[in-house]
């Protein structure tokens, strides 16, 4: 009678110390996953932030660009500005020079025609005080014959004609000079002019220039600070990201020690967890789709594992005695709600319907209570567990049952065989692992970054 009783308390301890664990847990966990929303909050908003950084080094960068240009296209043209007063300058020496040769071709032309003008003015002298020696009456009385008197009217004549000739050359000299002077002097003033403006534009350019400078030195400045913000906010993100995974790591260990506590409840007591169970069509289409969700990417025996454990928990003391009970039970199966209510949307196929169905009839093809990868069985150090395709199912944690592998069929009938555990690989992308509250893990594939999880098969709880 006292072991009895002392057996009865013992056992009442047992579940107040395993309900208490479990609420601890609980709190542990969801704490956690409170940490985990305000964080991926954060992320959230700071890759916003960062878009948003990214947009304006984008918008700057093009501001920038369309400044370089403008400012290239200002200094070519302040260039050809600065070329052409070069230019004009040069010109405009030359036609100084010019019209320094032309002023002194003209003083020359005046001087000649002064010298000339005395010496004609000297001969007129000459005739007029000889007159009678020039005369041409007298060269004609005084001529010893017709032919001297020809020769001296002939000298008479060319000498006049000279004198009239050379000063009508110097006289129409003058004239060209003075036009040519008059010419060059025009242009001259043309090129002052022409200088004028070009100081002009030369200036608005070097106004322009200075400014352009300016803006784009600004626009630099903004888009260096902008780069600097995004670099900012990667190092926040991946600060933020690092501590993600720390919180998963936690989440994950919390989730572990649950599963594990409720598999050492398991230990001392052996629970029948086979049997029929009474359905109703929701209850069937919602086995189905979590099924669907969890193993869709798995053979028939592999989807027809995943429905086993869910029906051993359903018959089990340990867990719901309801089929969405068990699959809505608080953070045991990451698929729920997402991508269980997707399946449920657009309906379950026809390997998963008939899973679920023979489940539900009362057939299993093991008495598991949990499943997640291999890669984090062993990483938690389960000892004993089942491998199909890629999951590993158990019971107990740490039993010592045999560990195999099965052979995936599409006979749920066909006996299992047995082999070597296979060699563990550990995940590239992530260590942690995808588990639910008590350590049940749905994902098919090694676990992907937090970036790449999906409600598909490649998810996990």
């Amino acid at each position: 009678m006292k072991n009895r009783i002392f057996k009865t308390m013992l056992a009442g301890l047992l579940v107040m110390t395993c309900v208490f664990s479990c609420v601890t847990s609980v709190y542990a966990t969801d704490d956690i996953d409170k940490q985990k929303e305000e964080t991926q909050r954060a992320i959230d908003d700071a890759n916003k932030r960062k878009t948003d950084a990214e947009n304006d080094v984008s918008n700057l960068e093009r501001e920038t660009d369309k400044l370089e240009s403008d400012y290239d296209s200002l200094y070519k043209r302040l260039s050809s500005i600065n070329s052409q007063i070069a230019n004009a300058n040069k010109t405009i020496a030359n036609t100084e020079s010019e019209i320094a040769a032309l002023e002194r071709e003209l003083e020359e032309a005046k001087k000649n025609e002064d010298i000339q003008y005395d010496a004609m003015k000297k001969r007129m002298v000459y005739f007029y005080e000889h007159r009678d020696e020039t005369n041409i009456f007298v060269a004609l009385l005084t001529s010893g014959s017709i032919a001297d008197f020809l020769s001296r009217a002939n000298m008479i004549s060319e000498i006049v004609n000279y004198d009239r000739q050379l000063l009508e050359s110097y006289q129409q000299l003058q004239l060209t000079i003075a036009q040519k002077s008059e010419s060059l002097n025009a242009k001259y003033e043309d090129l002052k002019t022409a200088k004028g403006l070009l100081h002009s534009s030369q200036s608005e350019m070097d106004a322009l220039l200075n400014g352009t400078s300016a803006e784009l030195n600004a626009k630099t400045g903004e888009l260096e600070t902008a780069k600097v913000s995004v670099e900012e906010y990667n190092k926040i993100i991946a600060e933020m990201e690092a501590q993600m995974k720390a919180l998963e790591a936690q989440a994950a260990a919390a989730q572990a020690a649950k599963a594990k506590e409720i598999a050492d409840q398991l230990v001392a007591e052996s629970e029948d967890t086979g049997g029929a169970y009474t359905a109703s069509d929701y209850e069937t289409q919602l086995l189905a789709a979590t099924i669907w969700a969890e193993a869709r990417g798995e053979s028939y025996t592999g989807q027809l594992a995943v429905g086993s454990v869910i029906m051993n928990r359903v018959k089990s003391s340990k867990f719901p005695n309801t089929i969405p009970g068990v699959i809505m039970q608080n953070k045991q199966f990451a698929s729920y709600p997402d991508a269980v209510n997707r399946g449920m949307a657009l309906g379950a196929d026809e390997s998963c319907l008939k899973a679920a169905k023979a489940v539900i009839a009362g057939q299993r093809n093991g008495d598991w209570l949990f499943f997640m990868t291999q890669y984090y069985a062993d990483k938690f150090g389960i000892t004993g567990y089942t491998v199909i395709g890629n999951h590993v199912f158990f019971k107990i944690w740490g039993a010592n049952e045999d560990t195999g592998v099965v052979e995936t069929t599409d006979d749920p009938y066909t006996p299992t065989e047995t082999a070597p555990p296979v060699e563990q690989t550990e995940p590239t992308e992530s260590t942690n692992p995808s588990t639910s509250e008590d350590g049940v893990d749905n994902t098919t594939e090694q676990e992907p970054s937090t970036e790449e999880k999906t409600d598909s098969t490649e998810s996990g709880p």
